[in-house]
């Protein structure tokens, strides 16, 4: 009560603020209203409070104006029963009403005040009773109460707010304050009052009153009876008896509806080759005025096939009939209908017109008495097309309805968890009439969210001189109630503080308390509405605002500031700014603006997969050197200068650093350049941004050129060697304009081959940026250094899209849209779009294939597949497309191209297939089937909308999310185009690159390899290393040559670039000899101990590549190397060329197919590491866990260990930092929660979670345990970012334990690995190795034995026994029982031979 107490007084404060003068002024204002008294006469009030009841209703009357034609009261009593005490239509005098407030009787009893609820909707809210609802007079209840009720209360009062019924509630004494709530409207901080006891009921008059008042008029506002201004365009071709019948409609329609100068106006027009008006809207001033002109209303006779221009004729009728001095009210607040008849489809464009009327506001409805339904869609609402003539009572309906109640839309629907609050400008310049257009705006957008707890939550605020929060996020689970009160949302009038508004809400609004879930993840949303300049600073309390995790969107109606609203929008502004120069034409704002918001929500919501597909495309940014040039000038503050640090630390997070990789450097400016070290300082993460962080700020001018010019020696000085160039990269940031010339020493640095980003906060000249950059593609700006973290990922993406796209073959085609509602200047920014990401791809014949189609109505195939495989012919081919022109039919477009992507018109299905489909507007014909027919044949589609482009559409088309993007115009697509560059050429892949693994290459170097040959297999192998992420730390190569002797040429530890590795490769020498690929397998293995540079005790994936073109000269001594191998923890890949024997291959691949290639030549070879690199990287992923893990359902990793024993799972994310971290069991409700924390560490009995941030690659971890496991511990696990709306962000694993063996001894420690299907084959053929190499070894023995007096022959191998014959996989091996002698220099004993080879191939 105390809580309820401080909120009574704070809204007498407000009263008060406004004053007497104010409530006068109020109160005088309501001039109608219909008042019902609900009052409490249970027993537990007493007498005595009953009669400060009586007193109190007395002192609220007094203040209305009573009388038949103004306010009406009613009251009535409830206890157990509701009594009548006097109804609206008894008492229209205060002479009679004053005495029988006084004098009516105190009931007691028990309290039930659902019952009496609902006794007011069925005997006082009706018109029998002396209701005016169907006169628009305002419905009011005031309900008082001093306890709980005996019976339900929600149900009765949500169906008296249903009737139209505004409810006051007062709480008195012990009053329960949940049915309070439950009973009055919402927000309760309006329409709730508390106090403590009878006696202070006098005091809550005025503020009681002033609140009433207010009520009372803005519903009166909402309700009152809405007109509307409707003109009628039509054909003047159309049939004689259809005019007839358009003449009979409008007569009819005048009868049935209130036309009039102060009610719906009417214009008239027709057209054919120009525009006939009939009568303008203002010219008539009653319903008989308006007969007359009709009656008179004759069609114009047309020639024989005459041209009708509609595009034109809509121009027309926007210009002259859609104006206040033709009698359009838009500026007040009426409703703008066009009605278009029309006969045939029109000789010139509508697109250009019919954007620009649906723009402003206006809604269209399309009669087709002839036109094809191609055209009208583009002209009309689509609610409101028909086919003839409709009927009268069907466009009453339309021009009598007071909104247009918004759809929710496919991505609305998807985007359904955010906190959204407005904050709406209520100041004097605004008016009464556009506040109730701002009203209208925002019931429109409301309207087409999805509301409630679960989903969007909305909060309201405020403001003139000072801000007030009208819903608080926590107000409303009730779309329907929201909706209602923002019909009735308050207006006061006052000043522009733009800047308090916005540190309000995020002090008051945005807050845990007050309904805000930012820290569960939830996106924060502002939506700022002004007409004018703000009086106080913006800039300041944006920064903070968007500091606090909020985007704000700004929208500009008339006088508003641009560079406030500049700097209140979140970045970037082109997707977050709006302006409009009048009220009204916030109606054709807001689908456009609903449509931003809920993509936008969507956007971020996929935001942090999409970062994390971006670090891993940067991770393959294998070379390059960025030096950050920031400036150190006086104009910074420490603050700022600290922002910029973070910006440069959590850019250098998605790169892998290291002298070999990408290198980082910092130079500082102000009077002067100062280096604050180079690229060769730092080479990890940690130490370099301990040095980012210990930066000091110095101050000074700002000398631009100068520093401009020092980094050219420095990016010189940077080249390793001279023969081998990175990229380079120069990100350069400034506050400010330099005080000397930048664009020569700008030109310079760009001539250098460095490519240069540009960026601009707060005062820095935008020109000048370009000056610098050279592009405006790399020229960036924001408001405040805080918004420097919005553009890092277009600069990231930018870098790493150039490199990404290497290696990654397949087959993109583009479906554009070429209709005639794109105009020419936009169709050449799209064709430049598609030019930009085809020229970040492989373009080749065995590379990426591309291919475009343009749709309208029909659909024209500019090229397929395999016409052009080159990047020129393809550009050429572009900039030669033309516009086709007419409607938009997409669906019979993706239906028309799905043949392209087939082998027979030069698709090639095993490869990556894509399609890029961008659109304009909404299309004609359905899209959802024949696209999900073309994702079914495993084509990813991406879908690009700009302007009126349909969302659901968009959404169906692309199948997720994910792949679609909706732009406000053509020109932001350049913004598009590196990210989607990197989303095309690395769409969900698996596995990227191979990143850690110990490779050695065992090369078949034999005479029958020609010199020709060995080239390619260098190429291969080359191929290979270039798809891997070479490092001392990451992926290690070595490379033994064998024929009769294995030699080896370098080894894993020897080489930590790849480049030098690539050098070695193409130094190798063909040794020539023999094929002992059994002898070489052998003598391989020591070559990965540690000593040679094998890190398999760091459980690094160890990888035999073997490559071989023939059958093997010592087949008899294949298999127990094979075995070996394998015991020992490596991989085997065999690839064979030409006349390998694949049984044979299969053999030294331990039986796993999958790890065996072969082709029939040489040149094909070349080709197959896309093949060889794809196996390898699945093979090498990093392996992040302890324990015996398995992947089953989609990759859940499975924990098998045993009871008593412990289990630690690290759960990879992009980012843990300030979330709430759970562990949780099955689905993670409440019940399931094992241990959480918001901090770093937490544990509750047996499990413990830990988080470490930064920890692999610049991933975060949690790590979950669980210790002395029962059996009761098996079962799935989550590991989860606090986003309990977002299963997205869950990490699943499962748990097996299994009893404690009591009779097996422990194993020998050894390499483990996942039991797979595959692995079971593998044993299978390993036992059937096993055996033949004991047989072979017991004929060895004997052999051996048998020779042991025949020193003096030639040396022999033990003949092959012939147990295989019964093992098909096998029966190759025993073709030939004796093979060729291994040569004389190493017969004398292989372990011998293999200890000599590996100590002098170190």
């Amino acid at each position: 009560m105390e809580g309820r107490r401080g909120l009574l007084l704070s809204l007498i404060m407000a009263a008060c603020f406004y004053g007497n003068a104010a409530q006068m002024t109020e109160c005088a204002r309501v001039t109608v209203a219909d008042i019902v008294f609900l009052v409490d006469g249970s027993s537990s009030i007493g007498i005595d409070n009953f009669s400060m009841t009586r007193d109190f209703l007395k002192s609220v009357v007094t203040g209305l104006d009573i009388g038949p034609d103004k306010v009406r009261i009613g009251l009535a009593q409830y206890s157990d029963e509701t009594h009548q005490e006097f109804l609206l239509k008894d008492h229209m005098d205060k002479s009679s009403l004053l005495p029988a407030l006084d004098e009516f009787p105190y009931r007691t009893g028990n309290r039930s005040t659902g019952k009496a609820m609902d006794f007011l909707v069925k005997r006082y809210f009706t018109e029998e009773a002396g209701s005016r609802a169907r006169m628009r007079v305002p419905q009011i209840a005031v309900v008082i109460t001093n306890g709980d009720s005996g019976d339900d209360v929600v149900a009765p009062a949500k169906s008296l707010r249903q009737h139209g019924v505004l409810v006051f509630g007062i709480g008195v004494g012990q009053a329960n304050l949940m049915e309070l709530k439950a009973i009055a409207n919402q927000p309760s901080e309006r329409f709730l009052f508390t106090i403590d006891s009878y006696q202070a009921l006098h005091r809550m008059t005025e503020g009681l009153l002033q609140t009433v008042c207010m009520s009372v008029e803005d519903q009166r506002q909402a309700i009152e009876e809405k007109f509307a201004d409707i003109v009628f365009l039509v054909d003047s071709g159309v049939k004689v008896q259809e005019f007839v019948q358009i003449r009979t409609l409008l007569l009819r329609l005048v009868y049935k509806m209130n036309f009039g100068a102060s009610a719906h106006r009417l214009g008239l027009a027709q057209y054919g080759r120009d525009v006939r008006v009939e009568f303008l809207l203002k010219a008539h001033q009653t319903k008989e005025d308006y007969l007359r002109a009709i009656r008179v209303f004759r069609q114009r006779r047309l020639q024989l096939n005459e041209t009708r221009y509609l595009g034109r004729a809509l121009e027309y009728v926007y210009a002259k009939f859609f104006t206040s001095e033709a009698g359009s009210r838009a500026d007040q607040g009426y409703q703008q209908h066009l009605v278009i008849v029309t006969g045939k489809d029109s000789d010139d464009p509508v697109y250009r017109a019919s954007r620009l009327i649906k723009s402003s506001g206006i809604n269209v409805v399309g009669m087709s008495t002839g036109a094809s339904l191609s055209e009208l869609p583009i002209i009309a609402n689509p609610a409101y097309i028909y086919t003839g003539i409709p009927t009268v009572p069907t466009l009453k309906t339309i021009f009598e309805a007071e909104k247009v109640e918004t759809t929710i839309t496919g991505d609305c629907k998807a985007a359904n968890v955010a906190d959204i609050v407005f904050i709406v400008d209520e100041s004097g310049s605004i008016g009464t009439a556009n506040f109730q257009m701002v009203r209208a705006f925002l019931h429109s957008i409301v309207s087409g969210l999805e509301i409630s707890w679960a989903k969007l939550r909305v909060g309201i605020v405020t403001y003139s001189d000072r801000p007030l929060a009208q819903v608080y996020l926590d107000s409303f689970n009730d779309k329907t109630e929201l909706l209602t009160f923002i019909d009735i949302l308050p207006y006061h009038g006052g000043g522009t503080k733009t800047g308090a508004a916005l540190n309000y809400a995020r002090d008051n609004v945005f807050i845990k308390a007050r309904g805000s879930r930012k820290e569960q993840g939830v996106q924060q949303v502002a939506v700022v509405i002004t007409d004018g300049e703000s009086q106080d600073d913006v800039n300041t309390a944006a920064a903070n605002l968007q500091r606090a995790g909020v985007t704000v969107y700004a929208i500009g109606v008339k006088e508003a500031s641009r560079d406030q609203l500049d700097q209140m929008a979140s970045y970037p502004h082109n997707k977050h700014m709006f302006i409009v120069d009048n009220f009204e034409k916030l109606k054709g704002l807001a689908l456009s603006l609903q449509k931003s918001l809920c993509h936008n929500i969507i956007q971020q919501a996929i935001s942090v997969s999409r970062r994390s597909r971006i670090k891993e495309g940067c991770f393959q940014t294998e070379e390059a050197d960025i030096f950050f040039l920031i400036d150190n000038s006086g104009s910074i503050y420490p603050a700022d200068f600290l922002d910029m640090k973070k910006f440069i630390i959590e850019f250098i997070h998605t790169f892998h650093l290291s002298p070999e990789h990408v290198r980082i450097g910092v130079v500082k400016y102000a009077d002067s350049p100062q280096l604050e070290f180079d690229l060769a300082r730092y080479s990890d993460t940690k130490s370099l941004e301990k040095a980012i962080e210990d930066i000091k700020q110095i101050g000074g001018g700002t000398e631009i050129g100068r520093a401009l010019e020092y980094m050219g020696p420095l990016f010189d000085r940077a080249v390793v060697t001279p023969d081998h160039k990175v990229p380079e990269y120069l990100v350069f940031i400034t506050d400010g304009k330099s005080s000397d010339q930048v664009k020569v020493p700008a030109e310079k640095l760009r001539a250098q081959g460095i490519i240069v980003y540009a960026i601009g906060v707060k005062s820095a000249d935008r020109d000048e940026l370009e000056e610098i950059s050279g592009n405006p593609k790399r020229t960036f700006f924001v408001n405040n250094f805080d918004a420097l973290r919005s553009i890092k990922d277009d600069i990231i993406t930018d870098i790493c899209s150039q490199d990404v796209c290497k290696d990654i073959p397949g087959d993109l085609l583009f479906l554009v849209d070429s209709s005639g509602s794109i105009m020419p200047e936009d169709y050449q920014t799209m064709k430049d779009f598609m030019k930009s990401v085809i020229s970040r791809s492989m373009i080749g014949r065995d590379e990426v294939h591309v291919g475009v189609m343009q749709f309208s109505s029909i659909q024209q195939l500019e090229f397929p597949f395999n016409r052009y495989y080159s990047k020129d012919e393809i550009l050429s081919a572009i900039d030669d497309m033309r516009q086709i022109g007419g409607g938009t039919t997409t669906g019979a477009a993706i239906t028309a191209l799905s043949q392209y992507f087939d082998p027979d018109q030069g698709g090639r299905p095993d490869m990556r297939q894509r399609l890029v489909v961008i659109t304009d507007g909404e299309s004609q014909d359905e899209v959802k089937a024949p696209a999900a027919a073309l994702r079914a044949k495993g084509v990813v589609v991406f879908a690009i909308g700009v302007m009126e482009a349909n969302t659901t559409q968009l959404l169906e088309i692309s199948g997720s999310p994910e792949r679609m993007y909706a732009e406000r115009d053509f020109d932001t697509l350049k913004d598009l185009e590196s990210h989607l560059a990197l989303e095309l050429c690395d769409p969900e892949r698996e596995c990227k690159k191979t990143q850690k693994a110990d490779i050695i290459f065992l090369v078949d170097s034999s005479t029958s390899i020609t010199l020709e040959k060995f080239r390619s297999m260098q190429n291969f192998m080359k191929s290979v290393v270039n798809e891997t992420i070479v490092g001392k730390e990451l992926t290690r190569f070595g490379v033994i040559l064998y024929s009769t002797n294995p030699q080896s040429t370098f080894t894993l530890k020897q080489y930590d670039s790849k480049r030098q590795v690539l050098k070695a490769i193409d130094a190798l020498k063909l040794p020539f000899g023999d094929t002992y690929t059994g002898w070489a397998l052998a003598c391989t293995l020591d070559h990965f101990n540690q000593d040679n540079g094998g890190r398999a005790a760091l459980r690094v994936p160890q990888i035999l590549m073997v490559i071989t073109n023939g059958d093997v000269t010592d087949r008899n001594s294949l298999v127990a190397p094979s075995v070996a191998l394998w015991d020992n923890g490596i991989t085997v890949f065999s690839i064979g060329v030409e006349g390998a024997s694949k049984t044979q291959l299969e053999v030294m691949a331990g039986g796993d197919k999958s790890k065996v290639f072969y082709v029939d030549n040489f040149k094909a070879l070349e080709n197959l590491y896309r093949n060889v690199t794809h196996v390898l990287c699945n093979s090498t992923k990093p392996d992040l866990w302890d324990g015996d893990i398995r992947l089953i359902d989609a990759g859940i990793p499975i924990f098998t260990e045993k009871v008593g024993g412990n289990i630690t799972h690290a759960c990879a994310f992009f980012s843990l930092s300030g979330s709430r971290k759970i562990f949780c069991k099955e689905e993670c409700e409440e019940k399931d929660i094992l241990v959480e924390t918001t901090g770093d560490r937490a544990q509750s009995g047996r499990y413990d979670i830990r988080y470490e941030g930064e920890v692999y690659e610049s991933s975060s971890f949690l790590y979950v345990s669980i210790t002395n496991l029962t059996k009761s511990d098996s079962g799935r696990y989550r590991c989860r970012v606090g986003r309990e709306l977002s299963p997205g962000s869950d990490q699943h694993f499962e748990i097996r334990v299994e009893d404690t063996p009591t009779t097996c001894q422990p194993f020998p420690a050894s390499t483990s690995r996942p039991m797979t299907a595959a692995t079971v084959v593998q044993l299978s053929v390993r036992l059937t190795l096993f055996v033949i190499f004991m047989v072979s070894s017991a004929a060895v023995l004997i052999f051996c034995r048998r020779r042991a007096s025949k020193a003096e022959d030639p040396p022999v191998e033990a003949e092959y026994l012939n147990v295989t014959e019964a093992n098909p996989v096998h029966e190759e091996l025993g073709e030939d029982r004796r093979s060729r002698s291994p040569p004389e220099e190493i017969s004398a004993g292989h372990n011998l031979t293999c200890s000599q080879f590996a100590e002098d191939s170190v």
